[in-house]
């Protein structure tokens, strides 16, 4: 589920608790030169539970791909339109 608003994707997600994963972008970051533009946060209760900073989008999935099954070049594919970095 694509959350515009966050800037991010996310994966297996309650929304009642707010507990899954997401892969967030950070444009003003990229704006600005910034090397790990890509996020992956762990997410539980409606609180941050861990965050790996990534450089670029292959690692953010390689990240994910640790968490649960993903399909990165399937996933790759469909977030190419969503990333203005990809």
């Amino acid at each position: 589920m694509f959350e515009i608003s966050e800037n991010a994707i996310r994966y297996k997600w309650d929304p009642v608790t707010s507990t899954g994963y997401k892969l967030r972008f950070d444009a003003e970051g990229a704006a600005k030169g910034g090397h790990c533009c890509f996020h992956v946060e762990d997410w539980n209760c409606r609180t941050v539970t861990g965050e790996w900073p990534c450089e670029d989008l292959d690692e953010a999935l390689g990240v994910l791909s640790h968490f649960f099954s993903v399909d990165i070049e399937q996933e790759r594919e469909r977030l190419s339109a969503w990333l203005p970095a990809a």
